[in-house]
């Protein structure tokens, strides 16, 4: 599965839930997208928003991991342009994002 496959596969509401399988740097598991063991984005419905929000691992942002997972977060970026999207990129959420978003 290519990376945009795995895009189009988290973004397809029937899809989202099932969770891709390999040893690719990018896969979709429980309504997150992973980069590696870092989630770059998740599905979110809570009350007055219901869409994607995409954690912001470049540099203005939360800082680059790595330039593979800048390159993922672009490509979830473009790919959500005209989806109901929010951006993770404040210092202040840096801390609950550190607990929250490591795959255990």
């Amino acid at each position: 599965m290519t990376n945009q496959e795995t895009i189009a596969h988290f973004l397809n509401a029937y899809t989202r839930d099932i969770n891709t399988k390999g040893r690719k740097a990018l896969s979709v598991s429980g309504r997150k997208l992973w980069s590696y063991n870092i989630c770059i984005a998740e599905y979110v419905v809570e009350e007055g928003f219901c869409g994607f929000v995409i954690h912001d691992h470049w540099a203005k942002g939360l800082g680059v991991i790595s330039s593979t997972t800048s390159q993922h977060v672009g490509l979830i970026m473009r790919a959500t342009e005209y989806m109901p999207r929010r951006l993770k990129s404040q210092e202040k959420e840096m801390f609950c994002f550190l607990t929250d978003t490591i795959r255990k």
